[in-house]
């Protein structure tokens, strides 16, 4: 196994490359310029000094080896540094990826600040979309064609058809505008410190989780209750029924682990691909996290955001791929890594 991992972490790197050049590259030849939100008034001569102090007038091969280097080795060598307080070279002069238009601050301080807001509603949002979705998912396989199984299947069906920017303001019609039972928009400046601001944390939450959460639990409930029939059907729970091992054991034991090696991939993979959808989701109730930046960023033209957010989401696919193949190897004995 750990062969394998090293040697995957060692195909990994030649992939990031590549995807950081094909994003570095796309964004680099789009059209878009720093100084296009400046004043109309603002001489020409100061523009261009802006453009040169941003090290825009390099080439582009020189301006991607820089950002390269300040992503994979810059910021990580500041992350330990703050981590550990154990400074390691001229940290004063190392040159760290900063935004065009939040007056130089370092990306990864903009993304760290917002994180948190992002990981209360998407990390929640996918905790409660597996903890909902893979026992829907087995039951409904275990009664087949029975109500609960048509039931689970019209609302999966429902849940992946509608997008989330339709069903996040449908929510907000109804149950704050028609009921008034939650907030239409997400005050990101509240601080939990009591009981009181827990409760108003929790009911300003519930809506913009239930949206992410409605299409995880249909997308990832149809894959279970697919494997979960097909493992039924075979003959090691025959086998296990013909021993007399009761129906519960049956299912939890035997047929539950061998349906998780395809949900598996589902869910890890799914991770990144939540948070983008947590892009259309955070602008709908006003969530100040990272899909809300990436939006800003890109109408700004702050490229620099935009291609380490966009890096990082690359990055979070590329290593929960790797978890998830890790996985397969505890779920399933039969599969040995060399």
């Amino acid at each position: 196994m750990g062969t394998y991992i090293l040697r995957r972490i060692l195909t990994a790197i030649p992939t990031l490359l590549f995807i950081s050049f094909v994003i570095f590259a796309l964004l680099a030849l789009s059209p878009g310029d720093p100084t296009a939100n400046l004043p109309p008034s603002l001489p020409m001569e100061i523009k261009l000094q802006i453009r040169e102090s941003l090290g825009m007038n390099q080439p582009m091969p020189v301006r991607y080896v820089r950002w390269l280097q300040q992503f994979m080795v810059n910021e990580p060598l500041n992350a330990f540094e703050k981590a550990t307080g154990i400074a390691i070279g001229d940290s004063e002069g190392r040159l760290r990826i900063t935004s065009w238009t939040a007056r130089g601050k370092p990306v990864i301080d903009l993304v760290l600040e917002r994180l948190p807001q992002t990981l209360w509603v998407v990390g929640l949002a996918y905790f409660l979309s597996i903890a909902i979705a893979v026992p829907i998912g087995v039951f409904a396989a275990y009664r087949q064609n029975s109500m609960f199984d048509q039931a689970s299947s019209v609302l999966a069906v429902i849940g992946f058809s509608l997008p989330t920017f339709f069903t996040g303001v449908l929510v907000i019609q109804i149950f704050a505008v028609w009921l008034g039972w939650f907030p239409s928009l997400y005050n990101t400046t509240l601080r939990v410190t009591d009981w009181n601001s827990f409760l108003q944390q929790l009911k300003q939450m519930i809506m913009p989780v239930m949206v992410l959460a409605f299409f995880q639990v249909a997308t990832i409930s149809r894959f279970a209750r697919s494997s979960s029939i097909e493992n039924l059907r075979q003959d090691y729970v025959r086998t296990a029924r013909s021993k007399g091992l009761g129906e519960r054991m049956v299912v939890t034991r035997h047929v539950v682990r061998n349906s998780m090696i395809p949900v598996v991939t589902l869910i890890a993979l799914g991770i990144p691909g939540i948070f983008g959808g947590a892009i259309v989701t955070e602008q709908i109730f006003a969530v100040n996290g990272i899909g809300q930046l990436l939006i800003i960023s890109i109408q700004s033209n702050d490229l620099p955001v935009v291609q380490t957010v966009l890096m990082i989401f690359a990055v979070l696919v590329v290593v929960f791929n790797l978890i998830a193949d890790i996985a397969y190897g505890i779920l399933d004995p039969r599969i040995r890594y060399s």
